[in-house]
């Protein structure tokens, strides 16, 4: 269907019985906006109007449907074309809300993998955790020169949390001990 051609039909309907916008508005129950928006081919009035709307229009519904006047002798004709072309509209509209869904579904769901990757990580990185100090870093060759022929082994204790105290026992294993 054609929306401008339907909206200038209805506009020049309205025009040749003398009212104005407002005036088919207060006898439909609209609003003057409405009627505007009819006739600027911004859209349609809702389905539950149109036998009233035709009716103060002098119309039949194939002509309100088809955008202008048809002739008796050509009335089937041009009904069966309204409604080959109203069920390509309704098909090629209904072809293109499936596309818009199918990309609204693909963006949640890699929305919903990448939300979810991120919680995934962020649980399993460690919340406490001792690890060996570098054997390159100057703390650890301080800490060689002080320890002498013994050896030491420094860790870092890293923690998300904060403490006031902190107990750290060291078991060492030997020997299958």
């Amino acid at each position: 269907m054609d929306l401008i051609k339907i909206g200038k039909y209805i506009a020049g309907k309205r025009k040749s019985l003398g009212m104005i916008q407002k005036q088919l508005a207060e006898k439909i129950g609209m609003s003057d906006k409405s009627v505007s928006k009819w006739e600027r081919g911004i859209c349609l009035p809702d389905v539950s109007v149109y036998l009233e709307l035709c009716g103060i229009l002098g119309i039949s519904l194939n002509e309100f449907l088809a955008g202008e006047d048809i002739e008796i002798d050509n009335i089937e004709k041009k009904s069966e074309d309204t409604l080959i072309q109203i069920t390509k509209d309704s098909g090629r509209k209904q072809r293109y809300l499936k596309r818009i869904i199918i990309v609204l579904l693909i963006v949640m769901g890699i929305s919903m993998v990448t939300f979810g990757s991120i919680v995934c990580k962020k649980l399993r990185q460690p919340q406490n955790y001792i690890e060996a100090v570098d054997s390159d870093s100057i703390e650890m060759k301080i800490a060689e020169l002080l320890s002498g022929i013994d050896g030491t082994m420094m860790f870092q204790y890293n923690s998300r949390d904060t403490f006031k105290t902190l107990s750290i026992y060291l078991s060492e294993y030997q020997l299958g001990q």
